[in-house]
This record gives C-alpha cells, structure tokens and sequence, in this order.
C-alpha cells in the first residue's frame, strides 16, 4: 500500500471508530511521515510467511480485496494464511492472489455464531458445504475454551481435518488445547497467540509429547523485555525448537490492518536477534512445511 493510501486508510479507520470529532482532533496529528519514517526498506526486506491475517466484515468497505493484497506485497509477506468472519472474506482474497493466500475457513456463520459454534449440530454440513466452494487448508482461527472443546461438532470438525489433511487453528486456553490435542492425534494443530501467557515449560512439554503441535506467535506475551529484546528464556525456546513456530500480525480489527507495517517491522526485530537460520524457519520455512505449494 502506498503511503497516501494507507493514510487515507488510517482515516478511515478512526472516523468510524471514534467519530467525527476524534477524526478532526487527530487528522492534523497524522501524516504519511509519521507512517513512513521509523519503517526503512531493510526492515521490510525480510520475507515473512504470516499465520495469522484475517479478513474480516468490518474492514471490506475501506481495504477492498486488491488493496489488503498490496498492503500484504508492500510489507513483504509473500504467503500469508487468511480467515474471516463471514468465510467470504477469505474467499475474496484467495481469488485476488491464489499465491500469496491460503485460505483458512472458520466455524462461524456469523460473529454471533462465534459463541455457539461448538455445539452446532448443523456444523459438519456448514464446513463441508464452504469446503466445496474454496480450497481452503485447515479450520481456523476458531475460539473455544475449557470443557467447551470436548464436544460432539468438535470431535466431527477434527476427524474432517484427518479425512482430508487439514490444519486445526485453535484460539484456546491450556484446559481446551488439552481436549483438542487429545482427540486429533495425526491432524497438525497451531497454537494461536501459543496461549498467550501459558508459562514456556507447559509449551515445551506439549511440543515434546505432541509431535504435530505447532506454536503462532501473534501477540504471544512475555517473549520481549523492557529493552524490547528477547528474553534469555525466549531466545533458548525459539533456537530449541526452531521447526516449531511460526509468526503471525493478527489483524483481527481494521486498527490492525492499518497498523500492519509497525507490527510487521517489530516481529522482523526479534526475528533479527536469533540466528539466520532460525530466524528463516520461523519466518517462513515453518509455514512452507505445513502448507506446501
């Protein structure tokens, strides 16, 4: 995306959120050198491979399909897994760039659904209507929490994944990563946000007794210090299990989107703190190898 355009996004973006009076408090506070000026080119030259892009209702109107695909090439994130809520999101922005998209389909109808989905007994029928319309690569991100994983549609969405060698994308705490871990032994399972702050010795042990367990890393706390470097704990994790991650920007609302470069330049600031190699299989290797071309 280029710099006006994406200011003209940014606009947007806090005109529908907070209002007209906001917008004209903050439009004289925004310009294309606030945007620009902390991002160089060397800091978007680090191909990412992202595990986490949605594309969601809300930001359809101010970032249509060919927009969100230029703001993805601009960023350098040459592959990229994409859901939405509804799934036509994904959809739209497969068929924009079937190279760079790899769609991901939710279990929700709607955002309502998000609440209910798990128990829907009509969810079979909903996935494998959608999965006739999209080459879609795995189920998610979907949420689901605690106890509320051991259920019926679950166990039907999990044995689907294992029929046609799809990827389980959960958004789930320790008690409901357990379950789904349980019940889809063989189905790759990543780990969104890596629960967000479930201490590194739990993680550690679920990637050793879990073979097929991969960790995403959007938003995931703890890894940084206050010196904004990887912790000594993180650092050792990352190198250890290098084959086991994979990074993601999370734009899970339209601020994210608009706010992409900065979360891409911040991941690419750690990933420079590991060693090369380690840093190119998180970047992008880690995803390549679950989501061959």
């Amino acid at each position: 995306m280029n710099t006006q355009l994406r200011v003209n996004f940014k606009m947007s973006v806090i005109s529908s959120y907070f209002g007209l009076r906001a917008f004209v408090i903050l439009v004289g506070a925004l310009s294309a050198s606030t945007f620009s000026a902390c991002i160089t080119a060397s800091e978007k030259s680090y191909i990412i491979h992202d595990g986490h892009i949605h594309y969601d209702q809300d930001v359809w109107d101010t970032l249509p399909p060919a927009d969100a695909i230029k703001m993805l090439r601009q960023e350098n994130i040459s592959r990229a897994l994409v859901s939405a809520t509804p799934s036509e999101g994904a959809a739209m922005l497969y068929r924009a760039d079937p190279e760079r998209v790899v769609p991901m389909l939710r279990p929700y109808k709607n955002w309502r659904h998000r609440y209910i989905w798990f128990n829907d007994p009509d969810l079979k029928t909903y996935l494998l209507g959608h999965l006739e319309k999209v080459p879609y690569r795995g189920f998610g991100e979907f949420h689901v929490f605690g106890q509320d994983a051991d259920s019926i549609p679950i166990e039907e969405m999990i044995e689907l994944a294992r029929e046609r060698k799809l990827v389980l994308h959960p958004h789930t705490d320790i008690g409901g990563m357990r379950i789904i871990l349980r019940k889809a032994p063989g189905v790759a399972v990543m780990w969104a946000h890596g629960g967000f702050n479930v201490p590194v010795e739990i993680l550690q042990q679920l990637l050793d007794d879990y073979p097929m367990l991969y960790i995403e890393l959007s938003l995931r706390e703890s890894m940084l210090g206050d010196d904004e470097q990887l912790t000594p704990q993180w650092k050792q994790f990352l190198v250890d299990y290098r084959t086991r991650f994979l990074v993601g920007m999370d734009t899970y609302k339209p601020s994210r989107w608009a706010d992409l470069p900065e979360i891409a330049a911040e991941t690419r600031h750690w990933l420079d703190q590991l060693p090369q190699e380690v840093a190119a299989d998180i970047a992008r290797n880690n995803l390549d190898r679950l989501f061959p071309q």
